[in-house]
């Protein structure tokens, strides 16, 4: 059975799974960030992020990943991630994304200038608990979805 065909013939069962992680997900960052626009902003920025990150990665694990999003030196990024790309990834006014920008600036989550644009800029004790507090339990609530999925019956 492909794929496919294992989620169309047990859809009700895996979108309930599914929807479960994303709402988890969701307040688990919540707690985290403090607020949904906020967790929306940095969601994105982290997205940019990893993006940087991973371009000339070539390593899969998350070991190797969580080392390398750690380390301070971060290979050269010519995307600038601006105000106005944030709010139509997030469906926000252009306003709320600013102030929501300047909030996680203040709490050293990221930095931003007219020249670079908003970049992720975690201080070590935020980077120490989004890698080794909520990035485990997002990590875990992956995995429990796809041996869910695993453990689906093939009819």
């Amino acid at each position: 059975m492909t794929i496919k065909n294992k989620l169309e013939a047990n859809y009700s069962l895996i979108w309930r799974e599914f929807l479960e992680l994303q709402i988890q997900r969701s307040c688990d960052a919540v707690k985290l960030f403090g607020s949904a626009n906020t967790y929306l902003v940095i969601q994105v920025i982290a997205w940019h992020n990893f993006l940087i990150v991973t371009k000339s990665f070539n390593k899969k694990d998350r070991t190797s990943l969580v080392n390398k999003w750690l380390d301070a030196e971060k290979s050269d990024n010519k995307y600038i991630l601006t105000y106005t790309l944030i709010s139509e990834l997030t469906g926000l006014h252009l306003e709320t994304v600013r102030r929501h920008v300047k909030k996680l600036e203040t709490l050293k989550w990221v930095r931003y200038s007219k020249d670079t644009g908003v970049e992720y800029s975690a201080s070590d004790e935020n980077n120490k608990v989004l890698a080794e507090e909520f990035n485990p339990k997002e990590t875990n609530l992956v995995l429990n979805f796809l041996e869910f999925i695993d453990k689906i019956k093939e009819n």
